[in-house]
């Protein structure tokens, strides 16, 4: 576990909450392409392209984008404050 400043761990959540909100507009972006951007007609095992797209591929793609911010970008950090944690001694 990372030793942060109470300063330092608010930058880090900010950034880690950034990070989420970019994730989601990425999701967001790609499930109105795949569910508006292809072919109505295109099939793959009798089911819509379009369908397999939106669905499947929106649940991998944030399978994927999550593991790898997790790994990247989020840090393992205690939220509780050293002050607090002398107090309760």
């Amino acid at each position: 576990m990372k030793k942060l400043s109470y300063k330092e761990k608010f930058i880090q959540m900010n950034r880690e909450a950034r990070i989420i909100c970019i994730i989601t507009a990425i999701i967001i972006i790609f499930w109105w392409l795949m569910a508006f951007g292809i072919n109505q007609d295109i099939t793959f095992f009798s089911l819509p392209v379009w369908f397999i797209g939106a669905c499947i591929g929106t649940y991998l793609l944030t399978v994927i984008l999550i593991i790898f911010a997790v790994k990247k970008f989020f840090v393992d950090f205690d939220l509780d404050d050293e002050i607090t944690k002398r107090t309760d001694d």
